[in-house]
């Protein structure tokens, strides 16, 4: 390769500085996760693991009380136990004030009291899924935990969402006595859980008869642990399923605007993003406020479906001061700094020389890390665009995205709509209701979206982010279909084609996860499925060996 050696001499002072920080870290401590500095305070971050934002999957006393789907008889091991959490991707934690049922990180208790769809069924507590249940990483090291607030976590959406179905059709059809020992548990009257079970019961048959009209999972591409295809199972969720059979029982929903999802991608790392001039993979959605707005929707955040629902005086459950909140501390969070009390020493000559092959290889489209700014500060990162035909990555993420259409016509709309210029409409209508009700939201609003209108579009791109902290990231692309960092430096055709994700296990020499062993809970990638092609981002991938290793040493000190 050719370098480009015109590296100031201060950016290499810059990066000696860097590699002597960053071995300053705390020394771990036995059983117990090293936390990072990441300019949050333990607060802070026990607040975000547990924060509402108002999503509501099924009624929380029924959660804590619903045992794991098939079992052995005589097994009743209740699906919130600790090991089971674990073994879907979450992160289990200890009883504390604000997690008061020993949930693990983004599960919580919040109130509902929407009567429309299945959020009829039961007035009161609900089970939530926060933002840190998707964004709160770990990784582990030879025994040792180390947390990465703001980074991407393993859990598996769709395996724990299969078990809360499971194991209430189990109550429902009473198998091997489920029924008798889930009313034992629940703390609620009798009455009301009998008359929420039934109408559930009512809202998964009408699941049943949408599923064979739509042809249910069939031409799904699975997402597995740590991946998700959000768009898609959102709009679903929001615009598709049976939301008005309350209403009208012969109703099941909105079957056009159903979509099979073919485009999971990994949870993405939030540092840096409130200050993104576009964010989410394909830069479409401009600002924060109403970012949040849709994906808390696509979460199963209460609302009303019917013509409120596409003009001024939405009816919704999203709790908005607690998004905003989160949405104002991760404007506080910073990237991770390699622990080298953990993962071992870096090598500054070596990461010298990676600095080189960074200015060559990267630098042309992602910067190494972004200027830090107070806290609170509105500043914006312009982040580069690189045309799919360019970039090569797998395209299903960002044409999904740019292609899809909605009918609004059930509910006063028109009949076919560009599905991200609908959301940005509601969204917008949400936010400027919460913000009209109070001087205090409207500062609180202007504080985090910085001067960024609401703004959605659909470019046939995707992002080149800065890679301050990219060694916590892994699996690497957009779709998470590279194990490692070694491997998103080879040639596509060198990269696996398949390998286990769900695996906590760290590998410091290649800067990702163990993938080759399949642990309890593991879901295996293949990458000649719809959607997970490993394919393209061939930047690099003809240096040698010793580069390479140096150009990874570099990456771990960003």
């Amino acid at each position: 390769m050719n370098f480009d050696v015109r590296v100031p001499l201060i950016a290499l002072v810059s990066l000696l500085a860097t590699v002597i920080a960053v071995s300053a870290e705390d020394k771990p401590v036995p059983g117990a996760p090293v936390h990072l500095q990441q300019g949050w305070s333990e607060e802070t971050a026990d607040r975000w693991h547990f924060i509402s934002q108002g999503t509501a999957l099924i009624p929380y006393e029924w959660f804590v009380a619903l045992e794991q789907p098939g079992q052995p008889p005589g097994q009743t091991a209740l699906i919130k136990a600790p090991e089971n959490l674990q073994r879907l991707g979450f992160l289990p934690e200890p009883a504390s004030a604000t997690n008061p049922d020993g949930l693990a990180i983004g599960l919580y208790s919040t109130p509902v009291d929407i009567p429309d769809g299945r959020h009829a069924c039961w007035k009161g507590n609900w089970l939530g899924l926060g933002c840190a249940g998707c964004h709160t990483g770990q990784v582990s090291y030879r025994g040792q935990q180390i947390r990465i607030e703001g980074g991407p976590s393993h859990i598996d959406i769709d395996a724990f969402v299969a078990q809360l179905v499971g194991s209430i059709g189990a109550v429902l059809q009473n198998q091997d006595g489920a029924a008798q020992r889930f009313m034992a548990r629940v703390k609620a009257p009798p009455a009301d859980v009998q008359s929420g079970l039934q109408c559930f019961g009512g809202v998964l048959q009408a699941a049943a008869r949408f599923n064979q009209v739509v042809g249910a999972n069939s031409g799904d591409t699975a997402g597995g642990a740590g991946r998700l295809d959000a768009h898609g199972a959102g709009l679903n969720q929001l615009l598709a399923g049976p939301f008005r059979l309350m209403t009208d029982p012969a109703d099941i929903g909105e079957t056009r605007n159903y979509a099979h999802l073919t485009a999971p991608v990994r949870y993405p790392a939030l540092w840096d993003t409130p200050r993104f001039n576009w964010v989410l993979y394909n830069a479409s959605i401009r600002q924060p406020l109403t970012r949040n707005i849709v994906e808390a929707l696509g979460v199963l955040a209460p609302i009303k479906h019917d013509a409120t629902m596409i003009g001024p005086d939405v009816m919704h459950g999203i709790q908005m001061e607690n998004v905003v909140w989160g949405q104002r501390k991760l404007m506080d969070l910073r990237s991770p700094r390699w622990p080298e009390a953990v993962l071992g020493a870096l090598d500054p000559k070596r990461a010298l020389r990676g600095q080189l092959v960074y200015v060559s290889a990267c630098a042309n489209c992602h910067d190494a890390a972004p200027t830090e700014v107070a806290s609170g500060a509105c500043s914006e990162i312009q982040i580069p665009l690189v045309d799919l035909r360019k970039i090569g990555t797998d395209p299903e993420q960002a044409t999904t995205f740019n292609r899809r259409k909605i009918a609004l016509s059930k509910i006063g709309g028109p009949d076919a709509m560009s599905n991200y210029k609908a959301a940005e409409v509601l969204t917008g209508n949400i936010a400027a209701l919460w913000i009209a009700r109070s001087k205090d939201n409207a500062a609180s609003a202007a504080e985090i979206n910085c001067g960024r209108p609401n703004q959605f579009r659909a470019p046939l791109a995707y992002r080149a982010r800065p890679l301050n902290g990219i060694w916590a990231m892994a699996p690497y692309l957009h779709n998470g279909s590279v194990p490692s960092l070694n491997d998103l430096l080879l040639p596509p055709s060198q990269r696996p084609k398949t390998f286990y994700v769900g695996n906590w296990e760290y590998n410091p020499d290649i800067v990702g996860y163990d993938m080759k062993a399949q642990t309890p809970g593991a879901f295996l990638f293949d990458t000649s499925v719809r959607g997970n092609s490993n394919a393209g981002h061939t930047y690099g991938t003809d240096m040698t060996e010793d580069d390479r290793k140096a150009l990874i040493e570099y990456l771990k000190t960003l």
